[in-house]
């Protein structure tokens, strides 16, 4: 409730406004005839807008509680779109062309130009959702650029500026009241640039203007512009402070609806504004400590409860932040209680940690329901150095008694510069009462500097789930028998995309795609899990492991049991881009595995829904629930990457099928 009082508050104000807000002289309007113009193009003419007015003081016309409940926020432009945010108080809409605002009666906009184009992107998100660009067949001059204009009061405001980039890194400028602010500001491809600019207005009018006068003919440089927000600035003292203090106030009984962290960081603020009351300061420590507070209750985060799978949507865990669990399994363990001792089962999220892009350690997440996740930590973390194996408490408790040899393996494993840690997977051993976690491991290696030249499967353990988990070692698995054709002879043992599966006499299996991926193999795991049953060298096939499909491509495999039949989920080899899935039967892990084609109904682009298989899991045991777990990559942004989650359903001869939903839930499925 309290979270939409600046919103309310605002609206409030736009219609006061409406009625001239207080009668003071409105601020003149831009001439639009044919003098005001520059060219073919329409622009501003060189010094328009110099000649200052006599215009109306912002605090004149505008109370402090009025702006401290408007956040002070006057205009937020999504510059091309429909869509609005928080609308601004002088604002109706998302964006308009220059004139008056049929609501609140402010005269505000972006001039036309032949030359300008509106831009939609799915892979924005609100205010970068759109954009402004130039056409392709645009004949660019110096002049070329983006303008907008913003009726104010006289006073001093903030502008901030977002451009969201899909394209080759490239420069901006921003001259605001015809002067450069600006200068060769770097925009980088996939990444949200935003930057902020103090202005002062005399006229009633600000006056921005976005451009490249470095793009020359080179149209990859030409400008965008995602967004403009405008605030104004306010004066701090001892009774905005108070004010400020009164507007931010949550009452206790509503903590539980936002996250822990935001809640902390929010009372740590208001403790440190409280304490300030007292005391005597300056305007410098005033406006600290109210930004802090007001930073901190805007960022308080609602918990976001889930009933339904998002399919492909954002998913968040109970802190708000985006769940980076890619390429992972989800299954039901045991894990003991650190009050009572005792063995409870939760559910549990394994996956790679993309949320520094491509190199990450491992995550996991618990949750009582599939649908809400808490993140529990990285329970294998990356290597920064060599030293820090030695230096740092946290890895000095996992490999203290490590060999300095067995250390240089760790640090060449997991290194942050240079190791791929891909597809985590873990079991609970009940013998050990041990977690492990296989991982497809890859890197660099004295032979080559190839990001995939080892080609390895790597092995951590923990007494716990939440880790910390130590890595053992990476190894190759097995090879190709003497009398069977070998698909990749110079590499043998090759082991990438991974997956493990325990059967119902407690046997592991590890599967994964091996002969360059060229070909799969399923390996029977010893009783610790931790290493195969049988050295290579002495492994008798058939009865320690099986290839699969010799030559026929396939990687990403999903093995689950249902009914006393066995079924393999896999996915055809296009990089990160999606290709059309196969699953297959057997009676037996380890005996003859029958193609039964692709289980996906309706998927004309044969692409697996936008997916790539990673997991299929028994939901729920006594309704037969299975849900399928697929990841949509984005190659350009892997954080952001989405999960693909679908029911599993079976025909009357156990045929298996995947239908695309939206959104569902358990209940749709009894």
């Amino acid at each position: 409730m309290w979270r939409n009082r600046r919103r309310m508050l605002g609206l409030l104000l736009a219609a006061v406004c409406v009625s001239g807000c207080g009668g003071q002289e409105q601020p003149r309007e831009p001439d639009m005839g044919a003098e005001s113009q520059s060219g073919e193009e329409g622009q501003l003419q060189e010094g328009q807008g110099e000649e200052e007015t006599q215009a109306p003081r912002f605090w004149e016309m505008h109370t402090r509680e009025e702006m401290i409940g408007a956040d002070y926020l006057l205009y937020e432009v999504n510059c091309a779109g429909a869509e609005t945010g928080e609308l601004g108080v002088y604002q109706s809409g998302a964006d308009q062309e220059y004139g008056t605002d049929q609501v609140t009666g402010k005269q505000w906009g972006y001039r036309p130009a032949d030359y300008l184009r509106a831009v939609e992107d799915d892979s924005g998100e609100g205010l970068t959702a759109s954009r402004w660009e130039i056409g392709e067949d645009a004949d660019y001059k110096e002049e070329t650029g983006f303008y907008y204009d913003f009726e104010v009061p006289a006073g001093e405001y903030e502008v901030t500026l977002g451009f969201y980039n899909p394209f080759s890194a490239r420069t901006l400028c921003v001259d605001i009241e015809g002067k450069r602010e600006v200068d060769a500001l770097k925009i980088l491809k996939y990444k949200l640039t935003e930057t902020q600019v103090p202005a002062e207005v005399t006229d009633g009018s600000l006056e921005i203007k976005v451009y490249n006068p470095d793009r020359g003919t080179d149209a990859m440089k030409d400008p965008i512009l995602s967004y403009i927000v405008v605030r104004a600035v306010p004066e701090y003292d001892g009774e905005l402070l108070d004010l400020y203090l009164e507007e931010t106030q949550v009452p206790e009984e509503y903590a539980d609806r936002f996250t822990r962290k935001s809640y902390e960081a929010y009372q740590e603020s208001r403790e440190a504004a409280l304490a300030l009351v007292s005391q005597k300061a300056d305007t410098e420590q005033y406006r600290e400590v109210c930004e802090q507070l007001m930073t901190a209750y805007k960022e308080l985060k609602e918990v976001k409860v889930y009933d339904t799978f998002q399919v492909g949507k954002r998913w968040t865990d109970d802190e708000g932040n985006l769940i980076q669990a890619h390429g992972g399994q989800v299954q039901r363990l045991p894990v003991r209680d650190e009050a009572t001792g005792e063995m409870v089962e939760k559910w549990w999220w394994v996956g790679e940690d993309k949320s520094a892009g491509y190199r990450g350690g491992i995550r996991a997440y618990s949750s009582d329901d599939l649908y809400n996740w808490h993140f529990e930590g990285v329970v294998m973390r990356n290597v920064d150095s060599r030293a820090q194996l030695e230096e740092e408490e946290y890895f000095q408790e996992l490999y203290g008694d490590y060999t300095s040899e067995q250390l240089d393996n760790v640090y060449a494993c997991l290194s942050s510069e240079t190791a791929v840690i891909e597809r985590p997977k873990m079991l609970y051993n009940e013998k050990t009462d041990m977690y492990v976690i296989w991982f497809h491991a890859d890197g660099p290696t004295e032979y080559s500097d190839s990001n995939y030249a080892a080609a390895s499967a790597g092995v951590a353990v923990s007494k716990s789930p939440s880790g910390p988990f130590r890595f053992i070692d990476r190894y190759r698995l097995n090879t190709c028998p003497p009398d069977q054709e070998d698909f990749y002879p110079e590499s043998k043992g090759m082991a990438r995309d991974m997956n493990l599966f325990v059967d119902t006499d407690g046997t592991a299996y590890i599967i994964y795609s091996s002969e360059e991926n060229l070909t799969l193999y399923i390996s029977k795991l010893n009783e610790e899990y931790t290493y195969l049953a049988t050295d290579p060298e002495s492994a008798v096939y058939g009865v320690d492991y099986v290839r699969l499909f010799p030559g026929a491509q396939r990687e990403a495999p999903a093995l689950f049991l249902r009914d006393g039949e066995y079924y393999l989920v896999t996915s055809g080899c296009t990089g990160w881009a999606p290709n059309q899935a196969r699953y297959y039967r057997a009676d037996s892990v380890l005996g003859e595995w029958t193609d039964c084609g692709d289980p996906c109904v309706g998927d004309t682009k044969m692409t697996t829904f936008d997916s790539q298989s990673t997991c299929v899991f028994l939901a729920d045991e006594e309704k037969g629930t299975y849900i399928y777990m697929g990841d949509r990559w984005n190659s350009e942004d892997l954080a952001n990457s989405r999960y693909i989650w679908l029911p599993v359903e079976f025909d009357g001869e156990g045929g298996m099928h995947l239908n695309y939903l939206d959104e569902w839930s358990m209940e749709d499925f009894q």
